[in-house]
C-alpha cells in the first residue's frame, strides 16, 4: 500500500491568456508606483515634523538667551519672523476677488487728546441723568457690612444705612445696590478712615429701630441743592448735621450729587471710579468731624481728601470760586493731583471731632 505522504504535491499548469498577463503587470506597476509615493509621503511629513519641533526648540533658545531682543520697530525678532511668513502664507492662498486689501490691523487706537474748555468745576460729559427726584428716599443695599475694628470700637463705631432718593432711574449707574455696594467697600478699604484704626463703621439696616449715625444719599442734582444751598450753582455735594424728616440721624446726612455720581468730575479726567471713591470719602469725613475744607499744599503733590477737588486742583480756582476753602499761607498757584483716599501712603495728620457729643 502506497503512503499517502509519500505521494508527490501535484500542481496543475495552465496558461493565462496574454490580455490577463497584461492587466496583472499593470497592475503591479500601478501598486508599485503608489507605494513609493506613500513612502515618500510619509518621509516628508517625519522630516516636516523634525523640522518644526527644531525651529520651535531654537525661538525658544534664542528668546531664552537674548530675552527677546526686539527690533527698531519694538517688535521680538522671532515675532517678526512668525508675522512675516504669516503674511507671506496669507498672500500666497488670497484670491483676487477684488476685495479691500486696505490694512488695517496696525492701525492704532484712539488717543485721550485734550479736555474741551470748559468753566471751572463744570460737569464734565457723560450719561445721563434725572435732574429732580421725589424728594423721598428708601434703604438699598445689604446690612451687616463692617469696616475698621467694629468689635474694639464698640458704640464709637459709626452706623450708616444707605438710601436711594425714589424717581431716580437707578439703571443709568447700576441701582441703589450698587450704589450700597460700592460705599460698603470704600469704607472697607485699608487707604480709607480705617486705616488709623480710629474709624470704624458697620452698615445696618434702613429699617432698623436704632438710629443711625451716618444717612448716606444718592440724591437728584435739584433735591441737592435744595437741601445743601451753597454759594454756587455748580454741582456738588455735602454733609449736612442732623436729622430730618425722612429720618433721624446721630451725626448726619451724606449727600451724594447723582449728577457727580454719574459723570464724575473733569479733575480727575475720566477717572469715573476713582471720583467716587473721593467723593464719599470726602462728605463722610466730613461726617465724622473733618469739617473744614485744605488747600492744595505744594504745587503737584497728591491732593489732600478734604480740598475741594470736585471743582478744582488749583487754589487760585477755589479761591476765584468763593467755594469756602481755607488756603492759610499756601501759594494760589499751587496745583494738586486728584486723590480719592485719606491716608493713600497709611498715614494721618490732624485729628477728628465726634460731631455726635
Amino acid at each position: 500500500m502506497t503512503d499517502p505522504r509519500r505521494d508527490p504535491v501535484r500542481r496543475e499548469r495552465f496558461t493565462l491568456p496574454q490580455s490577463e498577463l497584461e492587466r496583472r503587470a499593470d497592475y503591479r506597476e500601478r501598486h508599485a508606483r503608489e507605494r513609493e509615493r506613500r513612502q515618500r509621503r510619509n518621509r516628508w511629513i517625519g522630516v516636516s515634523g523634525v523640522l518644526v519641533a527644531l525651529t520651535t526648540i531654537g525661538v525658544i533658545i534664542e528668546l531664552a538667551v537674548t530675552g527677546g531682543d526686539t527690533s527698531e520697530d519694538g517688535s521680538t525678532s522671532a515675532t517678526s519672523a512668525a508675522s512675516e511668513s504669516s503674511a507671506s502664507s496669507e498672500s500666497s492662498g488670497s484670491s483676487s476677488d477684488g476685495g479691500d486689501d486696505t490694512e488695517t490691523s496696525g492701525a492704532e487706537g484712539p488717543v485721550p487728546g485734550s479736555a474741551p474748555d470748559s468753566e471751572v468745576g463744570e460737569l464734565p460729559a457723560g450719561g445721563d441723568y434725572d435732574a429732580s427726584g421725589d424728594g423721598t428716599f428708601q434703604g438699598v443695599g445689604n446690612a451687616g457690612a463692617t469696616a475698621g475694628d467694629v468689635e474694639k470700637l464698640g458704640d464709637e463705631a459709626y452706623s450708616y444705612v444707605v438710601e436711594l432718593e425714589d424717581g431716580i432711574n437707578g439703571s443709568t449707574f447700576g441701582g441703589g445696590d450698587a450704589f450700597a455696594s460700592t460705599v460698603d467697600s470704600v469704607l472697607a478699604d485699608e487707604r480709607s478712615w480705617i486705616s488709623t484704626g480710629d474709624f470704624a463703621f458697620r452698615h445696618i439696616s434702613a429699617r432698623s429701630e436704632d438710629t443711625p449715625d451716618l444717612r448716606i444719599r444718592l440724591t437728584s442734582p435739584e433735591t441737592t441743592k435744595e437741601l445743601c444751598g451753597g454759594t454756587t450753582e455748580l454741582e456738588t455735594s455735602c454733609f449736612i448735621q442732623g436729622d430730618d424728616d425722612e429720618g433721624e440721624a446721630g451725626a448726619g446726612r451724606v449727600i451724594i450729587n447723582s449728577a457727580r455720581w454719574i459723570r464724575g468730575a473733569s479733575t480727575f479726567e475720566g477717572d469715573l471710579g476713582g471720583y467716587r471713591q473721593y467723593v464719599l470719602n470726602h462728605e463722610i469725613g466730613h461726617g465724622i468731624g473733618f469739617a473744614a475744607h485744605q488747600p492744595c499744599p505744594e504745587d503737584g503733590a497728591l491732593a489732600p481728601l478734604m480740598m475741594q477737588q470736585t471743582l478744582s486742583l488749583n487754589n487760585g480756582e477755589l479761591e476765584g470760586l468763593d467755594s469756602g476753602s481755607e488756603f492759610g499761607g499756601t501759594a494760589a498757584e499751587n496745583t494738586c493731583r486728584p486723590n480719592a483716599w485719606p491716608f493713600p501712603h497709611g498715614r494721618s495728620e490732624g485729628e477728628a471731632v465726634d460731631v455726635r457729643d
